[in-house]
């Protein structure tokens, strides 16, 4: 057992208190808020020139370095505000700015406030449908910061009066990020008149699902633009999966539960396009404060259920009723889609549909762009505009989190 530390007092300070204890320290900050911080973690945390930083990936110190019993000879502020640190058994010191300290805080409080929360919506949402005009979001950075901000709020954002060419869907892309690769290339159309078989291709309806959730890391990003829609019907329809994932949470929280744990497989096995990829995941997937982050849910891709054979009854009828909601006009946002419109729509969360139509002509286009670039421009932005807290924020890790 560690001796007692005794530490010099602190000099003072007009605003943050200096308390020393065994294992650690707690400041006290202005609004009162105390914040506790292990030797460990704060001798861990020196960016001076020898230790390198994390920022640039300099880092020499290592883990392996730090005894988990670290203790300082003294600590206090320094004459600039700094906390300074000279840590025993070692000739080193570590010194750290308060607002780094504040901001890095790990108090249950303030880390909670870290984290992004969304908004979860049902069929109402379309009576204020999340948008941005396309010549506000390509020419300002307010303006792709409001996209920004209300995609990844509620998962979707739809973008008006864009380009109405074929090659439209690339310019509203470059507002996220760099297309990347899926199952189908870089860029797949949905019209009847495509060679490709698919259900998308055809004018029958199109139930609600989460793209290629066949594969390990699913398309991020998606983005549909619309080349010409349909004379009549055709409308585009979303819904949310973590809506949903809220609701089965509360009606059969066991099942739920099981839907977090248990993988599930899903396939897509086309020859005649070179395809065979597979995977097994759960549905939902939560992050340490035990929120939805990320959701996969696709029927048409799902193999034959593989599971233990006491779960198979609690998870098909989790399954069974993520299918009745995803189906029922109450959790799904309608809306149409206009030459040059596009919608942009967080894969690893919101399902997308479409209804039937009759027109031959109707064509529109889509890619996806990472979710990884997505909030890097995210962060950059907020960044740039003076929001850094905006820009720390801890966003849904999706279904690879």
């Amino acid at each position: 057992m560690n001796p007692p530390v005794t530490l010099p007092a602190a000099r003072p300070t007009p605003s943050i208190q200096l308390v020393p204890a065994k294992t650690g320290l707690t400041l006290i900050w202005p609004d009162g808020l105390q914040s506790f911080y292990h030797y460990a973690w704060l001798r861990d945390c020196c960016d001076c020139d020898l230790c390198g930083n994390s920022y640039s990936s300099k880092r020499y110190l290592q883990p392996a370095d730090v005894p988990l019993d670290s203790l300082p000879e003294t600590a206090c502020f320094d004459s600039e505000g700094y906390l300074q640190i000279a840590w025993k058994e070692e000739d080193h010191v570590s010194r750290f700015d308060s607002d780094w300290l504040r901001r890095y805080s790990y108090h249950d409080g303030i880390r909670e406030q870290r984290f992004h929360r969304p908004v979860t919506w049902d069929a109402q949402i379309v009576e204020n449908l999340p948008s941005v005009e396309y010549r506000y979001a390509s020419t300002s950075d307010q303006g792709r910061l409001e996209l920004y901000r209300k995609l990844r709020d509620f998962g979707f954002v739809v973008v008006t009066s864009g380009p109405p060419r074929d090659n439209g869907y690339q310019r509203v892309a470059q507002l996220v990020g760099t297309i990347a690769e899926s199952a189908y290339g870089q860029v797949f159309d949905l019209t009847p008149q495509s060679k490709i078989t698919t259900l998308g291709n055809t004018m029958l309806p199109v139930p609600p699902h989460t793209d290629e959730a066949y594969r390990h890391n699913p398309p991020g990003i998606n983005i549909l633009h619309c080349v010409r829609p349909a004379e009549t019907a055709g409308e585009s329809v979303l819904v949310d999966g973590f809506r949903l994932g809220e609701q089965l949470r509360r009606d059969q929280p066991e099942v739920f539960e099981l839907l977090c744990r248990q993988p599930q497989p899903f396939h897509r096995i086309d020859p005649e396009n070179h395809l065979h990829q597979q995977t097994r995941a759960p549905v939902f997937v939560l992050d340490e404060l035990s929120e939805i982050v990320g959701f996969r849910f696709h029927t048409r891709s799902a193999a034959p259920l593989d599971v233990p054979s006491d779960r198979f009854l609690k998870i098909y009828s989790g399954n069974r009723a993520l299918s009745q909601m995803m189906l029922s006009p109450e959790y799904q946002a309608r809306f149409r889609l206009e030459a040059g419109d596009a919608v942009l729509f967080d894969n690893h969360r919101v399902m997308h549909a479409r209804l039937g139509f009759h027109d031959r002509k109707r064509k529109l286009r889509i890619c996806n762009v990472s979710r990884e670039q997505f909030h890097e421009n995210l962060r950059l932005t907020a960044n740039k505009l003076g929001y850094p807290d905006e820009a720390r924020q801890i966003l849904a890790a999706g279904v690879c989190g």
